[in-house]
């Protein structure tokens, strides 16, 4: 008895193609391929009238909240500051929310303000685009935490 006998040798190369070829095909069309699309949820799910709903573009964009008011614990530079109102906008992308800070919120923090060039020029209530003013800061805003953490440079905290 040979071992050429059970495997697929004997069958010839045409018999083994009409083998594997609906298995490979099968195989194929029961693989998920993935699909994208843009989200969009319907406002007559909540209501019938649509303009009774509050505007829902915000979350088909990736924001987890609308721009406003929120109470947050402020971290600078990792250590805990204070807890206040701060007001957030939209960002220029559109997909999260940017903090809008007045030089006076951020001296009373520790921020030297006078090394920030540009910031003295401001109005002490005007909002202060934080990384546009300083390339190096970062902002980050925890909204499960209601906790916004910023970050700027040795050099100008402390």
């Amino acid at each position: 008895m040979s071992h050429r006998k059970y495997g697929l040798d004997h069958l010839g190369c045409r018999t083994a193609r009409r083998l594997v070829s609906p298995a490979l095909a099968l195989w194929l069309c029961s693989q998920p391929f993935a699909a994208r699309a843009d989200l969009y949820f319907n406002p007559r799910f909540l209501a019938d009238d649509p303009a009774a709903v509050a505007d829902l573009s915000g979350f088909e964009k990736g924001q987890e909240v609308p721009p406003g008011t929120y109470r947050v614990d402020i971290y600078l530079n990792n250590g805990f500051m204070t807890t206040r109102d701060v007001t957030f906008q939209a960002d220029a992308q559109g997909h999260g929310l940017s903090p809008c800070l007045t030089r006076g919120q951020l001296a009373s923090m520790g921020v030297d303000t006078g090394r920030v060039p540009g910031m003295a020029t401001l109005d002490s209530t005007a909002c202060v685009p934080l990384t546009t003013l300083i390339s190096e800061a970062t902002t980050r805003f925890d909204v499960g935490q209601q906790r916004l953490y910023l970050t700027v440079p040795p050099g100008i905290y402390g």
